[in-house]
């Protein structure tokens, strides 16, 4: 089983769609049962909470799936637990980062990493501000991003 978590800052926007996209992708190539995938955040502001409704609408417009998440704070123990830990951006990589246990297992990496579109770029932007085009765009970007990773995961 390979496990994957997916962090970005509150857990409820980024990294539930990334967990909920990539587990889609993992279904469409007969994978679900071979992965083990979550989400967090580095924050502990909407612990509890669905995601946000924005991000809750477009997912299910864009893509039919419903998010049922309810969010979580990323902790130290989640080394241990995941083979990768996806960082939505720099700032959460760095928090991530500081909490790493000496014995981890997980790898760390940032998610635009795996972008087939736009090379060197380290942020999938936090869209929790923005308009409805903002949740689309990061939508649409999150979801080459997940099954970029999960081709370089399978290979």
């Amino acid at each position: 089983m390979i496990s994957v978590l997916f962090v970005c800052l509150g857990n409820i926007c980024r990294s539930p769609l990334a967990e909920a996209l990539f587990i889609n992708h993992l279904i469409e190539q007969g994978l679900n049962d071979k992965f083990k995938v979550d989400s967090a955040g580095t924050a502990s502001f909407h612990l509890g909470e669905l995601p946000d409704k924005r991000t809750r609408n477009m997912a299910l417009k864009v893509s039919n799936i419903t998010l049922t998440h309810k969010a979580r704070q990323f902790k130290a123990t989640d080394f241990l637990s995941f083979d990768y830990i996806v960082a939505m951006d720099k700032s959460n990589f760095q928090n991530i980062m500081k909490l790493r246990l000496e014995n981890a297992k997980a790898q760390v990496v940032l998610m635009r990493h795996f972008d087939s579109m736009i090379q060197n770029e380290d942020a999938i932007p936090d869209p929790y501000y923005g308009t409805e085009s903002d949740f689309e765009e990061v939508h649409y970007m999150i979801n080459d991003c997940t099954f970029g990773l999960l081709k370089k995961i399978i290979k």
